[in-house]
């Protein structure tokens, strides 16, 4: 099946945010008298902010996990601007050769819509997209499938003719249960944690690629899940 529609992922996929977020994190905590560690942090991808903060504050309530919550992620906003965030190398060129071949590109991330927009707006690469679909829409985040079956919802494609890319390997599961192919990117390209998705041993339909500037041109991607 032809692909329609590329869906990127966006924290450590389009940009590598991990040091804003860990800045936001420590300030945040640092109010209430926790000293927030790299390797808690480290620890903490791909889990919400409501199960960090019941973990690390003595028995919170709803509405306390909620108001942090919202604390740190304007902590990580006000952090993010056209000097302290670019596009990871290969990224820029990857956008414009989709854009060129007339692919649609929507960007689908667990993160609130929020973050998502003003990192857009930092890197100024809003009309490579179609839409910015995000966790505030949906209330799953990966690995469940529902972010990136709406991004096809969205760009009206089937779920067969979306690529996504992503970093996590919950964002692999995810595409894999929302039957698409998909790249990982990272450290995850060459990991063991890719292995049970990876294209080649039959097992899924993902393929590692560490480093978006090996990529010579969009066509040729998009040819290895024609």
């Amino acid at each position: 099946m032809i692909i329609k529609t590329v869906i990127w992922d966006m924290d450590g996929t389009i940009a590598d945010s991990a040091a804003l977020h860990f800045r936001a994190w420590q300030a945040t905590m640092r109010r209430y008298g926790i000293d927030y560690a790299y390797q808690l942090f480290i620890d903490s991808f791909g889990r919400n902010n409501a199960e960090i903060l019941a973990e690390q504050l003595d028995d919170p309530d709803a509405a306390t996990i909620a108001a942090i919550s919202l604390e740190k992620e304007a902590a990580y906003r006000s952090l993010v601007t056209p000097e302290t965030l670019r596009p990871n190398p290969g990224v820029l060129g990857l956008l414009e050769g989709l854009r060129r071949d007339g692919v649609t590109q929507i960007v689908g991330s667990s993160g609130p819509m929020a973050n998502i927009a003003a990192m857009v707006r930092a890197m100024d690469i809003g009309d490579y997209f179609l839409a910015l679909v995000t966790g505030t829409h949906l209330p799953k985040g990966k690995p469940d499938p529902a972010i990136f079956l709406r991004c096809a919802a969205v760009a009206g494609a089937a779920p067969g003719e979306c690529l996504v890319i992503e970093d996590s390997v919950h964002g692999i599961e995810a595409a894999q249960r929302a039957g698409m192919c998909s790249v990982a990117v990272g450290a995850l390209a060459a990991s063991d944690a890719l292995r049970p998705y990876r294209m080649e041993n039959g097992a899924g339909a993902s393929v590692g690629i560490a480093d978006l500037s090996a990529v010579q041109d969009a066509a040729s991607l998009l040819a290895r899940f024609g």
